[in-house]
């Protein structure tokens, strides 16, 4: 068994072999997620009074650096703010 998980190279049959069964396995998938209707599975959302929170709360004063250090990671921001985008999956 040990030897079966160690590195080699792969011959191109069975590269092609790898490839076939894994394209069998995503179409498989696809049709089993097709298949399912949005009345079988149903919607799940919460609606909430309080949705938002004051930058002052005690959720920020654990990490006072928590906002500057997410300005720093976000790829799209303007001074103050994260800018996102809803997904298209997410039906705008």
């Amino acid at each position: 068994m040990a030897s079966e998980l160690t590195w080699r190279r792969l011959s191109e049959t069975e590269k092609k072999e790898i490839e076939e069964k894994s394209k069998k396995l995503i179409l498989e998938f696809g049709k089993i997620v097709e298949s399912l209707s949005l009345d079988s599975v149903g919607e799940e959302f919460a609606e909430r009074e309080k949705f938002s929170r004051k930058e002052n709360s005690s959720n920020f004063k654990e990490n006072r650096d928590f906002k500057k250090m997410m300005l720093k990671n976000a790829p799209n921001k303007n001074s103050d703010c994260v800018i996102a985008e809803k997904g298209e999956w997410a039906g705008r």
